[in-house]
């Protein structure tokens, strides 16, 4: 979960975080893998540089200036309760980190995991939901399928993770999903 000087968190830590910036009314949920296991998890208060989902997601709602490097340490908070403020909310599909399993590994955990989150998302009663990464959109989208939520989902394929030069990619499908919302931008 954590190496040398990482800090570890627990399922309950993310939960709490998470739980902190829920809207009372969530209008657009994004549904993604898992907490990383660099501790850049999307509601942490503070950067660690890493904070890839994050930085991009603020920068499609232009919470975040879209030429501008978010470093380390940057505090997050603002941010998050404008975010919270806009009806958005974050779902991971694991509680638990998952980035550094093996691909089979990876893939069980997820599927373990779609249960839960469904659950998750009923609680939630989202309008309108974007699941993010490849690898999970179709384990995902089968289990909202089967609980009658895959019609408030608005992505047909999957929209890909914000690295290793998707960023624009993802940016601009964030963007593309919340004008299919009639949200803003």
């Amino acid at each position: 979960m954590s190496s040398n000087n990482e800090t570890k968190f627990t399922v309950a830590d993310f939960d709490r975080r998470r739980r902190k910036y829920r809207p009372h009314k969530v209008r657009f949920l994004l549904i993604a893998e898992s907490p990383p296991s660099s501790g850049g998890f999307f509601y942490f208060g503070t950067t660690i540089g890493k904070d890839h989902l994050f930085r991009e997601t603020m920068k499609a709602l232009e919470l975040w200036p879209e030429n501008e490097r978010m470093r380390r340490g940057v505090d997050k908070r603002s941010m998050l309760r404008r975010f919270q403020s806009m009806g958005f909310y974050l779902l991971d599909t694991c509680v638990f980190p998952v980035d550094k399993l093996g691909p089979f590994e990876r893939r069980k955990a997820v599927l373990s995991q779609t249960g839960r989150l469904v659950r998750d998302v009923i609680e939630a009663n989202p309008v309108h939901i974007l699941i993010v990464k490849s690898s999970i959109f179709n384990p995902v989208s089968i289990a909202l399928r089967e609980s009658g939520l895959l019609p408030r989902v608005l992505n047909t394929g999957p929209v890909p993770f914000p690295s290793h030069g998707n960023q624009r990619i993802y940016r601009s499908m964030l963007r593309r999903a919340v004008r299919k919302a009639h949200l803003l931008l």
